[in-house]
């Protein structure tokens, strides 16, 4: 008896989601911890939409900063040409730049949101610029409009939360940097200015954290069920393979044959099937031989006539073992002289074994084949019935004149009516009775 071993199970994949510990009184859900690979299709999977937001973004931050001018004008009259000359004449062109770089397809979207993160700081830079030259007292209200760059550089634009940690730093140190520089500070001014930025630097960087937490989840929750599907998917083809395969001699079984059959209905015309060769193989003697020789040389008997046999066969014939010593091969587009070729072909590689067989009872002292073959339709079950029983017909004809021969049967006729035959000598017999015999 033959045991075959069910395939490995493929396992399936754990968690990738191996936290980070962040101190637990700011109650943050940790981040995801990404592998290199993980990462690199991290920020892949999120190109497309990253490429549209941040051009749109674009659009409507510089369009925003732009209109600011208006309020430097009612607001800062002492600065206004220096407020038009910086905005217009420097923000503006660094704008179109960044639209132009953020449309290149092949560029990182990490690049391009560094790019926009860049040119947001040097937007605000300048706004500090403006505020700084002024001399007007109004100009105190108007620097607590500081927090707005916080907040484009962490809610706004969505970088990562270690990219929007390191822009918020830099924003930080620009606006505390020129805070010295306003018309009118004091200690007090700074103090109030602090109470109302530090919340709003920590606020928006906790939700900044929290939003790359949930992208990276979604993400990785998405990559494993991929990761399962294909797994299983793998898991179901090796179970699939198993079932359409005898284990043995490792051509498909009958349910393998089914398989092929229906393939061929697919991906071929029905008319194309109409002219397909069909053969049906049996060892001869092959009971005898396992009774001598044991089933172990029985089964090996079954490999090397299997091997031998797909050796020779052409790419585009089917051969499968139907069960016990009987095979199967399915040609399709084939004529009779294909189906002849064939069936002398399979017969000499199966002689040309020679393996010993001192028990046929009669003048054969090694293993060969009888063939039984029949051309017709293959496109319907019926008429698949139909070959088949015809090749199985000519087949007992082939064994019942001697056996290590083939016969080639009409499948619309009496299948033991005059068939084309050949045997191991190259005889054709067009006219010999034939019968029934044993295998």
């Amino acid at each position: 008896m033959i045991h075959t071993a069910a395939p490995t199970p493929v396992p399936i994949a754990r968690s990738m989601t191996t936290a980070r510990r962040i101190h637990p009184w700011l109650g943050l859900a940790a981040l995801p911890r990404l592998s290199a690979s993980q990462a690199d299709a991290y920020q892949r999977s999120r190109t497309a939409e990253r490429r549209r937001t941040l051009s749109g973004l674009t659009v409507t931050l510089a369009f925003l900063y732009l209109l600011y001018a208006a309020v430097d004008v009612l607001i800062l009259g002492d600065v206004v040409l220096l407020s038009l000359g910086l905005r217009f004449g420097l923000i503006l062109p660094l704008a179109l730049v960044l639209f132009w770089y953020q449309a290149a397809p092949a560029r990182p979207i990490r690049a391009k949101e560094i790019a926009t993160l860049s040119v947001v700081i040097a937007g605000n830079l300048v706004w500090c610029i403006i505020l700084a030259a002024s001399e007007n007292v109004a100009v105190l209200d108007y620097y607590y409009a500081a927090v707005v760059f916080q907040m484009v550089v962490t809610i706004a634009l969505r970088p990562g939360f270690d990219l929007a940690f390191q822009a918020s730093l830099v924003v930080a140190a620009i606006n505390y940097g020129f805070i010295g520089f306003i018309e009118g500070v004091t200690p007090g001014y700074v103090a109030y200015h602090l109470a109302i930025y530090v919340p709003c630097f920590v606020l928006t960087l906790i939700g900044a954290h929290q939003l790359e937490s949930e992208r990276q989840r979604a993400f990785l929750q998405l990559h494993e069920n991929e990761t399962l599907k294909r797994e299983l998917s793998k898991q179901n083809d090796a179970l699939l393979r198993l079932s359409s395969t005898d284990p043995l001699t490792q051509l498909p079984n009958r349910r393998g044959t089914e398989a092929e059959i229906a393939r061929l209905r697919r991906v071929m015309q029905p008319h194309d099937l109409e002219n397909s060769a069909l053969l049906v193989i049996d060892i001869d003697h092959f009971k005898a031989f396992n009774d001598a020789y044991g089933h172990g040389a029985g089964d090996e008997c079954l490999r090397q006539v299997a091997e031998a046999m797909r050796r020779d066969l052409p790419g585009d014939v089917h051969l499968a073992r139907l069960g016990g010593e009987e095979f199967l091969a399915v040609m399709p587009v084939a004529e009779t002289a294909h189906a002849v070729l064939l069936a002398e072909l399979l017969r000499g590689a199966v002689s040309a074994l020679a393996i010993a067989h001192d028990h046929t009872g009669d003048d054969n002292r090694i293993v060969t084949v009888s063939i039984g073959a029949a051309c017709g339709s293959i496109a319907t079950e019926p008429s698949l019935a139909r070959l088949f029983e015809a090749a199985d017909a000519a087949l007992y004809a082939a064994k019942a004149e001697g056996r290590n021969a083939w016969r080639v049967a009409d499948p619309l006729a009496n299948p033991l009516a005059n068939p084309l035959a050949g045997t191991a000598a190259g005889e054709r017999n067009l006219d010999r009775p034939t019968t029934n015999a044993a295998a």
